[in-house]
């Protein structure tokens, strides 16, 4: 055979093997087995328990999908399912690809996180001299709130605006969540690629798959297949859809529209060092040194968990979430639409890591999740047996978290009497903790017991001292007697 024909073998052989990498989301079947069976039996949970409308869910580890799954609806009034179709709100979850923009741009030689933001846009005032492109994707800048002003104003117009606003601290010295250094990433993103933001990051992260990627911050335009965010209205007892337009200078902070099967692909080019090289990828997930050295955070990679059992990623709306265990090669991408009290992402994130990977358990966590899953989804009776069980068997495990979250749950839905039941139980098992106390406190201040309230933040107070919240609370009881 002669050498051209087999290089033209080798090179077709290499194109097919890439394309075959690039559709594989595309083609992955439901997978079966007991991890997959746990994991649905905790989503199914979770879902029932949180009345959580649509799920898409994938475990990717060592490079292989491990579960991916779509649960419930992406509309509720015409009962249309979640399907690999369903466009999903990633909210801030966008700003992850924000920094890979970023970063590609600094590896090409075109920015440097030392650049001076000055460098890249016009008529800054003094005060922001020092600001550089590191303390904006490390949210350490110290810059007001964008957001906090009318969204009317031209961009001059909000840029002059703000710089008559102090600046909040000195650049680099803590982390402060802004969506202002979004706002002016993407303005640089822009000027130096000469594109519009959306196109940049098309072109560059999701070339193969840019017609399931839409950046959009507008909650009330219609879509293909886009799913909106869908918030609880206690009023009505029913879910509505959120209204709120960020307008075109929230893409970078929490624009991104998609699937889960393209963030499957997004994930296996970040993992394959097809975006960035494995040394930027380092750097990028690295921890910033504030100043202030109190809170975890890379460069707009957030880092979570304990020693040990750290991943890093970011949550979005409390609806999404894209989270990278980097020492265990795993991978967990959550895709929802909507939460009826309380973002569970966290919970889930957790839950999920430790039937995944032995090594990342988290036993107090998971515990104190199902209990939590079995006071909301039980009868009080059925629930109390699992609880005292779970208890007897793990000596060593502080409940108070699960015991607490259920009790709110209901507390929210001003389902007094069933919080009241569990909160007894739990200043009986935790006769010590101040917080037990506070809050069964508070479910009979909701519950008009006002002397009983009474009785209970006093408890409270006698166990911290310095629990501000009771003796608030103190003076409020005092005003109705």
């Amino acid at each position: 055979m002669k050498s051209r024909t087999i290089i033209f073998l080798l090179f077709l052989s290499s194109l097919l093997l890439l394309n075959s990498c690039l559709e594989v989301a595309d083609n992955i079947p439901e997978k079966t087995g007991p991890l997959n069976e746990q994991i649905d039996e905790y989503l199914i949970a979770l879902i029932e328990a949180d009345e959580i409308p649509g799920m898409a869910v994938a475990v990717v580890k060592n490079n292989q999908v491990l579960h991916k799954k779509n649960y419930g609806l992406a509309n509720i009034a015409h009962a249309v399912p979640v399907t690999d179709s369903t466009l999903f709100r990633l909210y801030s979850t966008t700003k992850l690809i924000t920094a890979v923009a970023s970063f590609q741009l600094i590896e090409a030689g075109k920015i440097s996180l030392n650049d001076p933001i000055s460098k890249y846009i016009d008529d800054l005032p003094a005060s922001w001299q020092n600001i550089r492109v590191e303390h904006l994707l490390t949210c350490s800048s110290g810059l007001p709130e964008y957001k906090d002003v009318s969204k009317e104003r031209s961009d001059k117009e909000l840029m002059t605006e703000l710089s008559q606003q102090p600046l909040h601290f000195e650049e680099g010295y803590k982390y402060e969540y802004s969506q202002t250094n979004y706002w002016l990433l993407q303005l640089i993103i822009e000027k130096v690629s000469g594109q519009n933001f959306e196109s940049f990051v098309k072109k560059n992260q999701f070339e193969n798959r840019s017609n399931e990627v839409i950046f959009a911050s507008n909650s009330l335009v219609d879509y293909r297949n886009r799913v909106s965010k869908y918030q609880y209205n206690k009023e009505y007892n029913a879910y509505e859809i959120t209204t709120y337009e960020a307008g075109n200078r929230s893409l970078a902070g929490n624009g991104l529209n998609t699937s889960l099967n393209t963030l499957l692909d997004w994930n296996a080019k970040l993992d394959n060092h097809q975006l960035i090289e494995p040394e930027t990828k380092r750097k990028m997930m690295s921890p910033f040194d504030y100043e202030n050295n109190d809170f975890p955070f890379g460069y707009t990679w957030g880092i979570y968990g304990p020693e040990g059992k750290q991943y890093y990623g970011f949550a979005g709306g409390g609806v999404s979430a894209f989270m990278k265990f980097i020492d265990k090669d795993l991978t967990i991408i959550i895709l929802s639409n909507g939460f009826k009290r309380r973002p569970v992402i966290s919970d889930a994130i957790t839950y999920i890591s430790g039937l995944s990977d032995s090594s990342l358990i988290r036993q107090d966590r998971m515990l104190n999740e199902e209990v939590r899953l079995a006071f909301i989804l039980k009868n009080y009776d059925d629930a109390m047996e699992i609880y005292l069980q779970k208890r007897s068997n793990n000596k060593e495990i502080n409940f108070e978290r699960g015991l607490n979250n259920a009790a709110y749950h209901y507390l929210s839905f001003n389902q007094n009497d069933k919080a009241i039941a569990i909160l007894k139980l739990y200043t009986q098992d935790y006769p010590n903790s101040s917080n037990a106390f506070d809050s069964l406190a508070e479910a009979y201040y909701m519950n008009q017991q006002y002397d009983l309230a009474k009785e209970n933040y006093e408890k409270s107070l006698v166990l911290d001292p310095d629990n501000n919240n009771a003796k608030e609370m103190l003076e409020k009881i005092k005003e109705l007697n």
